[in-house]
C-alpha cells in the first residue's frame, strides 16, 4: 500500500463529496469510502496539524447520538486502508493514543491538463464542456486583474450546469487562490425568502475568519448583519438595527454591493448563485445593481438558471439577463446538448479509443438528446438489465444496438421508477418523506413523518444510492444540535418521487412535516422557516395556519425592504384566503388589502395605492368594519394629500364623521388624532382641532398600550413642529421612535413617518431653538443616511430643508446650492407619486431661493422665485401650504420694500399678520409683526411701526424663538433710531447682539459659517 501512496496523489472532491486518486498516465478514480468515513477524513483534513480529540470528532459528526469508540476506530482504519497509510509510519493520519488524531499529510487539488478538466463522477469523464470551462477561467483571470465580471449559465435540466460550476471551482482553487461564496435559490411557496441565496453565501463567507466578512458586514452592511443571528449577538443586532432607515428600498442593495466590492479588494471573490429561476425579486434587483457597478475590484459573479422554468412571474430575470448582456455588463454561457463526439468521448472513458464507441454514441445521442442526466439514467438502466458493461476502456454494449433500438427507450421517469422498484420498502418510505420535506432535507424534520427515529432515518439515507441522494452540509438546529443534511441528485429526481405520491398521502405528509418543524422551532424562531411552514400547511389544506406563516414571511420581506416580494406574498395570501369560510375570509381579505395599500403608499410610493385604498374603503364599508374603513379612508387621504388638497379634506371630514361609530374608545381617539393632525397640516391651524388632539392624547396615555401611545405622541410631535413647541418635538420623538421601530406590528406607514420626524423634524426643531451646529450636523447625517440607504428622493427633500436652515444662518449661497436644483425642475400640475418632484418640495425650494437672492441683494431674482411659488400654490394647493406661505409673504414684504413698492409691501405685511394670527406659530407671529413694522416705517408711519415692534416682542415672550427674536430686536433698534430714541434703540441693539452671539456660539470656532453669520447678521442689524 505504501507504493500506491507514493505513486498517486489523493484529493477531496467537495462537489461530489468523495475521495479521489490521481495516477500518472491514468484517469482519476473514486476511492471507495462510506459517507461517514469520508466525513471523518474531511473533518481531519480541514483541521490540519492540530490534535482532534475523540470527543470533538464524536460531537461534530455524531451529535446527540451515542457511538462506541470502536466505531470511530473502524472509520480511521478504513481511511488508512484507502490512503495506503500505516500506524507505524503514518503519512496522513497520526494517532495520539488515548487522545485523538492529527492530520499530517497533504491532499492535493484535482489533476488537470491545460484546457481539459478532470473527470466527473457519474459518467466517468467530463466531456463536451471544455469551451465553457475555458470561458469561465478566462473571466476569472479578468476579474483577478481588477475587472469585475458576471456570467449567467443557462441550460435545460440535466445539462450539467452544476457540474460545470463544480469543475470550474475545482480548477479555480489552484488557478487564482479565490475566496468562494455559494448561495442556492430554492423553490418556495409564495416566492422565496428575500435575499435567501445572498444570506446563504454571506453565512458561508462568515465562517472563514480569513475573509474578514464579519467585520465588513458590521461596518458596511448593518441591515444585513442585523438579520444574521449566527454571526452577531442580539445586542449587536439591536445596535445595528438602529442604523437602518425605514422606507429606503434600495438600502440593502447598496449595502450588499459595497460589501461584496470590499471583500473582493485583495483576493478574487467568486460569488456563485445557483437556480436563479427560483430567485426572489429582491435578489434579482441586487444582481442587476451589482453587475452595473463599475469598480476596480476582483469580483466574479457566476449564476445558473433554467430558461424553460421561467414563468411570467420571473419576467424580471429574463429582462435583467437580456439587458445586462445587451449593455456588456455580463456574459452568457448557454449549455447545449452534448454532441455525438462528446458522448463518444464519455463512452470511451476518455482513452481516445473511440472506434468502438462511435456507433454506440449515435445510439445514446438519439435516445437522450445529448442530455447528460438522461445519459446517466439510461446507461444505469441498461447496466442493470445487463445490456451494457463498464470497463477500464469505457462503456461497451453487450447486446446488438438493433435489439436495444427495437425496445422502447426508458423515459427518465420510468428509469427512476425502475430504480425505486429495486429498493426496499423502508428506503422508498424515506424518499417519499424526503421529497415532501424539500431539498435539502434532514432527519430532524423528516424522521417522524416516516415513522422512524432520527439515527435510523440517517442510516437509511447513508445507504441509499448516489443516483438518488447525496450527503450535504451540516445543519445546526435552534437547540444547537448538529446533523447531516441530504440533497437529491437532481431536482427532476425529486419531482418524479413527489408526483408518484397520492394526494391524500401527500397532504398527510406535508401536515406531519409542518407540525414537526413547529416542534423544532419555537414561536419566536419560526420566521426563518416561515415560507417552508406556509408551503407545508397550504399543501395540507390548513389555510388558517398557512396565512399565519405568510404573515411571518411578509414581516421578513418588509424588514428587508423587499417590497415586490412582499406584494407577491400578499397576492398568494389573497388567493388562499378564498378557501376560508366567509366569516374568516372577509376579515382576512380586508387585512391583506390593507397591508398591500400600506406598502404601496407608505414606502413604495406606488401610484396604485390610491386604487387599493379605494377598494379597501369600499369593501370595509360593505361589511361594516368601521375601524378598518376609517384606516382605509385615512390611507386614501394620505395617498392624495401631496397632490389634491380638496379631495384630501373631503376624505378627512368623512373619517371624522365615521369615527363616531367606532365602538372602542381607544381606536376612536387614535382615528381622531390621525384625522385632526392631517387636517391641521392640510388646511391650516385650528385651535379647536389642536385641542381635540391634546385631549385624545391625554385619554390614550391613561388607557392605551405603549405602542399606541408612542404612535399618538409621534402624531402630536407633528403638531408641535408647526406651533413653535420645538423642544417638545425632540422629547416626543426620542421617547416614541424606539417603541415604534421595535414594534412587532406591521405599521410601515407609521414607521416611515416616524423616521422622517427623527431624521428631519428633530434637526429642524433643534435649529429653530437656535442650536445651529448640532442641527446642521444632524441634517447632514440624515442626508448621508438617506443616500447610503438609496433613498435619493428623501435625501433631496432633506437637502431642501438644509437649504432653508442655511438661509437663517445667513449662508445665502449655500441655500441656492441646496435648493436651486429642485427649484429649477419643471412644474407638473396634478402630478402623482411617480412625478420627479413633489409640489411641496419644489415650492419650499422656490421660496428659500427667493429669500436667499433677497439676502444677496438680487431683488428682481428674489421676486421672480417668490411669484413662481405663489402661482403654483394658487394653481394646486397641497398640504402645509399655509405654513410655507408665511415664509413666502415675509419674503415678499422685504423684497417689495427693497424694490421701493412700499404700499404693496404694507398690504402684504398686513396679509402676513392676518395669516400668522390664525396659527399658533409664535415665531411667524413675531416675524409677521416685525415685517409690518418695517413696512410701516417705509411708509412713514413711525407710531404704527413702534406698535408692531411691541406686538412682535409680545409674540416672543415665554417661548423659545431666537431666529425671530434677534430680527425683532434689530427692527426695533431701527424704528427707535428713526424717531430719535437713542436709549431704546441701544437697548434693542444690545439684546439682539446677545442673541446673535449665542446663535453664532453654537457653531465651531473657525467654521466659515460662523463668521458669515456674525458678519451678515451684524450688518443687517446695523442697517
Amino acid at each position: 500500500m505504501a507504493d500506491v501512496a507514493e505513486a498517486s496523489s489523493f484529493w477531496i472532491d467537495r462537489e461530489n463529496l468523495c475521495l479521489r486518486r490521481s495516477r500518472a498516465g491514468a484517469e482519476d478514480e473514486r476511492v471507495a469510502l462510506t459517507p461517514k468515513s469520508f466525513d471523518v477524513l474531511r473533518y481531519l483534513a480541514e483541521n490540519p496539524g492540530r490534535l482532534v480529540t475523540h470527543d470533538e470528532l464524536l460531537e461534530a459528526l455524531w451529535p446527540d447520538v451515542y457511538v462506541q469508540p470502536e466505531v470511530l476506530k473502524s472509520h480511521i482504519l478504513a481511511i488508512r486502508a484507502a490512503l495506503g497509510d500505516t500506524i507505524s509510519n503514518p503519512r496522513f493520519i497520526e494517532t495520539q493514543r488515548g487522545r485523538g488524531y492529527r492530520f499530517i499529510g497533504t491532499l492535493r487539488g484535482p489533476r488537470s491538463a491545460a484546457g481539459k478538466p478532470g473527470p466527473a463522477v457519474e459518467l466517468g469523464v467530463f466531456a463536451g464542456r471544455a469551451e465553457a470551462l475555458g470561458s469561465l477561467l478566462a473571466l476569472l483571470d479578468r476579474a483577478a486583474a481588477g475587472e469585475p465580471q458576471a456570467v449567467f449559465i443557462s441550460g435545460e435540466p440535466g445539462f450539467g450546469k452544476t457540474t460545470l460550476v463544480g469543475q470550474f471551482l475545482a480548477r479555480a482553487s489552484t488557478h487564482a487562490d479565490p475566496v468562494v461564496a455559494q448561495g442556492h435559490c430554492v423553490e418556495n411557496f409564495a416566492g422565496a425568502e428575500p435575499y435567501y441565496p445572498i444570506f446563504e453565501a454571506l453565512c458561508e463567507l462568515s465562517k472563514d475568519a480569513g475573509t474578514g466578512a464579519v467585520r465588513a458586514l458590521e461596518a458596511l452592511a448593518p441591515s444585513w448583519a442585523a438579520q444574521m443571528p449566527a454571526q452577531f449577538s442580539a445586542a449587536q443586532r439591536m445596535a445595528l438595527q438602529q442604523q437602518a432607515i425605514a422606507g429606503a428600498p434600495s438600502r440593502m442593495v447598496r449595502e450588499a454591493c459595497s460589501l461584496f466590492e470590499a471583500l473582493a479588494t485583495e483576493r478574487p471573490l467568486i460569488l456563485v448563485l445557483e437556480d436563479l429561476h427560483w430567485a426572489d425579486f429582491a435578489t434579482i434587483d441586487l444582481i442587476s445593481a451589482l453587475c452595473r457597478r463599475r469598480s476596480s475590484v476582483k469580483l466574479l459573479l457566476v449564476a445558473t438558471y433554467r430558461p424553460e422554468d421561467l414563468t411570467a412571474a420571473q419576467r424580471p430575470l429574463r429582462q435583467m439577463t437580456h439587458d445586462l448582456a445587451l449593455h456588456k455588463f455580463s456574459t452568457e454561457i448557454e449549455l447545449a446538448p452534448l454532441s455525438v463526439t462528446a458522448i463518444t468521448e464519455i463512452l470511451s472513458g476518455g482513452t481516445g479509443d473511440e472506434a468502438n464507441s462511435s456507433e454506440f454514441g449515435q445510439f445514446i445521442k438519439k435516445r437522450t438528446g445529448g442530455n447528460p442526466l438522461f445519459m446517466r439514467v439510461v446507461l444505469e438502466h441498461l447496466l442493470q438489465r445487463g445490456d451494457v458493461e463498464r470497463t477500464g476502456l469505457g462503456w461497451r454494449s453487450l447486446a446488438p444496438l438493433s435489439k436495444l433500438a427495437s425496445e422502447a427507450p426508458p423515459t427518465l421517469g420510468r428509469a427512476i421508477e425502475t430504480e425505486l422498484e429495486r429498493m426496499t420498502d423502508i428506503q422508498r418510505r424515506v424518499l417519499d418523506v424526503a421529497c415532501v420535506v424539500g431539498d435539502p432535507f434532514d432527519s430532524a424534520s423528516a424522521a417522524s413523518a416516516a415513522e422512524m427515529d432520527e439515527p435510523s432515518f440517517e442510516a437509511v439515507c447513508d445507504d441509499l444510492p448516489s443516483c438518488a441522494i447525496r450527503p450535504g452540509e451540516l445543519l445546526r438546529l435552534p437547540s444547537g444540535k448538529l446533523l447531516r443534511t441530504y440533497t437529491f441528485s437532481h431536482a427532476i429526481y425529486r419531482q418524479v418521487l413527489y408526483d408518484r405520491i397520492g394526494q391524500t398521502r401527500r397532504a398527510q405528509l406535508h401536515r406531519a412535516v409542518g407540525e414537526r418543524l413547529e416542534e423544532i422551532y419555537s414561536p419566536d424562531q419560526r420566521d426563518e422557516v416561515a415560507t417552508r411552514l406556509a408551503q407545508h400547511f397550504a399543501l395540507a389544506g390548513d389555510w388558517s395556519r398557512t396565512l399565519d406563516y405568510l404573515r411571518s414571511a411578509l414581516r421578513i420581506a418588509n424588514s428587508r425592504f423587499a417590497w415586490r416580494d412582499a406584494l407577491a406574498i400578499l397576492d398568494q395570501a389573497f388567493a388562499l384566503a378564498a378557501n376560508l369560510p366567509e366569516t374568516a375570509r372577509i376579515p382576512a381579505e380586508i387585512e391583506l388589502l390593507e397591508r398591500r395599500a400600506t406598502i404601496q403608499a407608505g414606502v413604495a410610493l406606488d401610484p396604485n395605492a390610491r386604487e387599493t385604498y379605494a377598494e379597501l374603503a369600499a369593501k370595509t364599508g360593505r361589511y361594516g368594519d368601521i375601524d378598518a374603513q376609517c384606516r382605509a379612508l385615512l390611507g386614501l387621504a394620505y395617498s392624495v394629500s401631496w397632490y389634491d388638497l380638496v379631495y384630501n379634506l373631503q376624505l378627512l371630514d368623512e373619517v371624522l364623521a365615521l369615527c363616531e361609530q367606532q365602538a372602542d374608545p381607544i381606536q376612536r381617539d387614535v382615528t381622531r388624532m390621525d384625522a385632526h393632525t392631517r387636517r391641521l397640516w392640510t388646511s391650516g391651524w385650528n385651535k379647536a382641532e389642536a385641542r381635540e388632539c391634546e385631549e385624545a392624547l391625554a385619554r390614550l396615555k391613561i388607557s392605551a398600550d405603549n405602542v399606541t401611545i408612542a404612535r399618538a405622541e409621534m402624531n402630536f410631535s407633528m403638531l408641535c413642529l408647526v406651533s413653535a413647541r420645538y423642544r417638545e418635538v425632540k422629547d416626543l420623538v426620542d421617547s416614541s421612535y424606539g417603541l415604534i421601530r421595535e414594534s412587532p406590528r406591521d405599521i410601515i406607514e407609521e414607521l416611515a413617518n416616524s423616521a422622517w420626524m427623527r431624521l428631519v423634524g428633530v434637526p429642524w426643531s433643534i435649529f429653530s431653538l437656535g442650536e445651529f451646529g448640532t442641527a446642521l450636523a444632524g441634517m447632514d447625517a440624515s442626508i448621508a443616511a438617506f443616500e447610503k440607504g438609496g433613498d435619493s428622493s428623501a435625501a433631496s427633500f432633506t437637502q431642501v430643508f438644509r437649504g432653508a436652515m442655511l438661509f437663517h444662518s445667513m449662508d445665502f449661497e449655500g441655500t441656492l446650492r441646496d435648493c436651486g436644483p429642485v427649484a429649477s425642475q419643471p412644474y407638473e400640475h396634478h402630478a402623482g407619486p411617480d412625478a420627479q418632484t413633489m409640489p411641496l418640495k419644489r415650492r419650499i425650494a422656490l421660496i428659500y431661493c427667493g429669500l436667499a437672492e433677497m439676502g444677496l441683494g438680487n431683488i428682481v431674482a428674489a421676486l421672480e422665485y417668490l411669484r413662481v411659488a405663489e402661482g403654483e400654490m394658487e394653481r394646486q394647493p397641497v398640504h402645509l401650504d399655509w405654513y410655507w406661505r408665511l415664509a413666502l409673504e415675509w419674503g415678499m414684504v422685504g423684497a417689495l420694500i427693497a424694490n421701493g413698492d412700499h404700499a404693496a409691501a404694507h398690504a402684504r405685511a398686513q396679509r402676513l399678520c392676518d395669516r400668522a394670527a390664525q396659527t399658533d406659530e409664535r415665531a411667524w407671529q413675531a416675524l409677521a409683526s416685525e415685517a409690518r413694522s418695517r413696512a410701516a416705517l417705509a411708509c412713514g408711519d413711525a407710531s404704527e411701526a413702534m406698535a408692531d415692534v411691541a406686538k412682535a416682542l409680545a409674540a416672543c415672550d415665554g417661548v423659545e424663538v431666537p431666529l425671530a427674536e434677534w430680527r425683532v430686536h434689530a427692527t426695533g433698534a431701527m424704528v427707535f433710531k428713526a424717531i430719535g430714541d437713542v436709549r431704546q434703540s441701544g437697548k434693542h441693539t444690545r439684546l439682539g447682539a446677545a442673541i446673535r452671539k449665542r446663535l453664532a456660539g453654537t457653531l465651531p470656532e473657525g467654521d466659515p459659517l460662523r463668521s458669515k453669520f456674525e458678519r451678515r447678521s451684524g450688518a443687517l442689524a446695523e442697517d
